[in-house]
């Protein structure tokens, strides 16, 4: 579906008249585009939250985007930190040229973890700690290198804004109206809809579980997901 296009058939902006009024001909003018733009992007993260944690091997990537996940950067001599993407939600991968210009894979680890001569050492980085957004490698690089750190990230949704009108959301149209829905969900409970407001939740929910399915079984050449069997916390009798 489209953000706001003049064929409401289409149209996520119109969707949400749809779902809340019964027909998407004419827009309601008490919730303005201003509101159904926000609340729009504000369950676009909910959907990003969704697909990130239902597929982490395939690492949802939207793909409205021009461009890859990557991003390289200059390699300082004696710099002990290099600040993240503000786009980079979550970090994959950490790789830095060794002193012979070859890349290395960091490998994660927590400050806490780094004895006093670890975090102060400088060398050849082998391992890299976060904090606050900032990669913190360590030893620390005791060379220059360019383009010498390649950061791998994981970043959320495009927001949309109010003059766009072609632009769709980065993810499987069958799961477009999620959005249209939480948008109508978020005005319904805003202003009272009872009985509205439980039907939007259901339709919401029901679209939520359906899209997490989907996102589970994407990638079925890729080694399955190992997970622990619940165990009940209920005591038998002795």
């Amino acid at each position: 579906m489209q953000f706001n296009p003049a064929d409401k058939s289409i149209s996520l902006i119109g969707d949400i008249d749809f779902w809340l009024f019964g027909s998407s001909e004419t827009l309601n003018a008490d919730y303005s585009l201003i509101d159904r733009t926000r609340n729009i992007n504000k369950v676009y993260d909910e959907a990003v939250s969704i697909m990130f944690g239902a597929d982490p091997n395939h690492e949802w990537d939207d793909t409205t985007n021009t461009d890859l996940p990557f991003t390289t950067l200059a390699l300082e001599a004696n710099q002990d930190h290099y600040t993240m993407l503000d786009t980079a939600l979550v970090i994959n991968r950490v790789r830095m040229k060794d002193s012979n210009g070859e890349m290395q894979t960091l490998t994660p680890t927590l400050r806490r973890e780094l004895s006093d001569s670890e975090l102060k050492a400088t060398g050849t980085p082998t391992k890299y700690f976060k904090k606050g957004g900032v990669i913190f490698p360590r030893p620390i690089p005791d060379y220059g290198a360019t383009a010498g750190v390649e950061l791998e990230f994981q970043r959320g949704g495009n927001h949309f804004t109010i003059g766009d009108i072609s632009e769709s959301p980065g993810f499987n149209p069958q799961f477009h109206q999620f959005l249209s829905v939480g948008a109508a969900l978020m005005y319904a409970i805003a202003n009272g809809m009872t009985e509205k407001k439980a039907e939007l939740h259901a339709e919401k929910t029901a679209i939520a579980d359906a899209m997490r399915k989907h996102y589970e079984r994407r990638s079925p050449d890729e080694r399955p997901r190992l997970r622990l069997a619940k165990r009940s916390s209920k005591r038998t009798g002795l």
